[in-house]
């Protein structure tokens, strides 16, 4: 019974001892189509060309692909799948939805769907994402949910 608890003890301290992954993004709106499909509907495609770094001394390219359902003026739903290139070429990818929020503002929330071989114990770790638009350029702040693994690889990826 002892081994027991000695067992569950280590294992919720090495949950508890998890940190943030936080990515700072900025991106310009590329190849902006819309179609009005009546006087409050609205569909966007567009894509996101940008840079990021992260909490952990990380940087690279941010390249993002965006559809959209937009009625009477607020957003019904974002789709987005990024590909972030790291300095080292190493590759993430995501996949990200965004619901029911203001056009040029919102929260998402994303997963980790693919990455290159050294990233890949990334694949899985879920992350929210806070946007704001001016123009035609966003700004951006993720922060993801981690185990230790994954921060062992984030902090090697240098």
């Amino acid at each position: 019974m002892r081994f027991l608890i000695v067992i569950l003890f280590f294992a919720v301290i090495s949950i508890a001892k998890t940190e943030d992954y936080i990515i700072e993004f900025q991106a310009k709106v590329k190849n902006l189509r819309t179609f009005n499909i009546s006087n409050s509907e609205q569909f966007r495609s567009y894509d996101l060309e940008g840079t990021f770094t992260d909490n952990y001394g990380n940087y690279g390219k941010t390249s993002v692909i965006i559809i959209s359902d937009i009625k009477n003026g607020k957003l019904v739903r974002l789709d987005a799948t990024s590909q972030n290139i790291y300095s080292n070429n190493e590759k993430i990818y995501m996949r990200s939805v965004r619901e029911k929020s203001d056009i040029d503002a919102g929260i998402a929330y994303n997963i980790v769907i693919g990455a290159s071989k050294s990233l890949s114990p990334l694949i899985g770790m879920k992350c929210t994402t806070s946007v704001r638009y001016f123009d035609d350029a966003i700004f951006g702040l993720q922060k993801c949910n981690t185990n230790e693994g994954m921060i062992k690889v984030l902090k090697n990826n240098q």
